[in-house]
């Protein structure tokens, strides 16, 4: 065990100061993550990290819940913030880490208490996380065994958003995405033109993907490095398929991390130009750094640029636009277990305003007869079917493009216009609609 008061970096320390600082002021984890994973040179501890974060905030409200019968008054909420998140961590490894044994989650979590001079805690900590080790799966399995739970509770969502999901989806349906949610995800696999799946892999529905099962490490594959696979969730793969062909000059407004700006090149025809857009310097540089595994399609330019996509710097016409739009990411909370904390009520319908100046910044400079594939993950109606039904109202002769045939035909609104929900196909949820400019306009 660690000295009293000794610093020491390990998963276990980063997990606990990523969670007070999330705990503060909630911000997108992805890349604060991975740079607290560069500082640890273990794989294992990398991987001990990444689950401790997320899992912890995957199955948050459920912790506090079951951490609270063993206080002696009040909740975990009336602990200061540095016990809640220490108890936090402990009950994940006890409660939902079978390859930890019980007592290393006690007596790491008392090292963390120590490490932070609290005279008083490491015993608290100690005492509430070995009732823990006794009663916790009975506690925790309580909630699975009642016959209508809380929701919120049971599948650690915000309570808000439950209930806006309840008022449209039904109870039943809604439980089934608030499920999906809260289980780590799998991966899906989008295959390189002509590249063979990994041995272990299996199919997947859409054409040219393949599925890894849930704590697999595809990214560490040789196949990965060597561009023949690309990790991305078939919802976000699908949009790539929308666009019913690539030529001429195409633009990926806010293209980082570049996934489907690389999809469109392995779809380019010889003489096409791609440029990808994007606000953010440092997401440009996870899109340079993406591409950079990828063959690039022969003939086939690709250019990057750093700019605001409703004000496009390009001169127009362009033949081809796709708007992956800013959006709540309230589809896709499987993967960004953030956003269920991040996100508020309030904020779909701010975001539909940015949504929809990006669509007109890209409609304006199209081509008499060019495309424009827009979407969002999230099911939020002011980002989705309200967005383009606001869209064609300003742009009435604009015509919507026939979705794949591969599509599902329970995903399938309007012509051109599809909507995935959570787990309903497989797939975390998202949202697109496909039109296409016609040749004469003055829209």
């Amino acid at each position: 065990m660690n000295r009293p008061g000794r610093r020491t970096t390990t998963a276990r320390s980063l997990a606990l100061e990523l969670l007070l600082e999330f705990e503060r002021d909630p911000f997108p984890l992805t890349s604060a993550l991975e740079q607290q994973e560069e500082r640890l040179s273990d794989p294992r501890e990398r991987h001990l990290l990444h689950t401790l974060v997320l899992e912890t905030l995957r199955h948050r409200t459920r912790l506090d819940f079951v951490v609270s019968k063993f206080l002696r008054k009040g909740t975990v909420d009336d602990l200061p913030a540095r016990t809640r998140n220490i108890l936090r961590i402990g009950a994940v490894q006890i409660l939902l880490l079978d390859r930890i044994p019980p007592h290393a989650a006690v007596s790491t979590a008392v090292d963390l208490a120590h490490a932070k001079h609290g005279a008083g805690l490491p015993p608290l900590v100690n005492a509430i996380l070995r009732k823990l080790v006794r009663e916790g799966r009975s506690r925790w399995d309580e909630l699975d065994r009642t016959v209508r739970p809380n929701l919120a509770l049971r599948y650690s969502h915000p309570q808000w958003l439950v209930e806006r999901w309840t008022g449209r989806w039904g109870r039943e349906r809604t439980e089934a995405m608030l499920r999906w949610n809260s289980v780590a995800p799998d991966y899906w696999l989008r295959l390189a033109p002509g590249a063979a799946p990994p041995p272990d892999a299996t199919p997947g529905w859409i054409p040219g993907t393949a599925r890894w099962p849930a704590g697999s490490r595809p990214e560490l594959s040789e196949e990965f490095r060597a561009g023949a696979l690309t990790v991305q969730d078939g919802s976000a793969i699908l949009v790539g398929c929308l666009p019913p062909c690539v030529h001429g000059l195409v633009l990926d407004c806010c293209a980082a991390p570049g996934t489907k700006l690389s999809h469109l090149n392995e779809r380019a025809e010889s003489g096409t130009t791609l440029i990808g857009l994007d606000l953010s310097w440092g997401r440009l540089a996870r899109l340079r750094a993406g591409l950079g595994r990828h063959r690039n399609v022969e003939g086939v330019r690709i250019g990057i640029v750093n700019a605001d996509a409703t004000r496009l710097p390009l001169r127009p016409p362009w033949q081809g636009v796709v708007i992956d739009a800013p959006c709540s990411n309230l589809g896709v909370l499987r993967r960004r277990v953030d956003a269920r904390w991040r996100v508020q009520s309030e904020d779909p319908a701010e975001l539909a305003e940015l949504q929809s100046r990006l669509l007109e910044a890209a409609a304006h400079g199209l081509e008499p007869g060019g495309w424009l594939v827009y979407s969002v993950c999230t099911i939020e109606p002011e980002e989705t079917i309200l967005q383009r039904r606001s869209f064609l109202e300003r742009h009435s002769d604009w015509t919507p493009i026939p979705s794949p045939e591969f599509v599902p035909q329970e995903a399938r609104l309007e012509p051109g216009e599809i909507l995935l929900l959570p787990g309903e196909h497989e797939t975390d949820g998202t949202y697109a609609f496909a039109v296409r400019k016609p040749q004469t306009s003055g829209s």
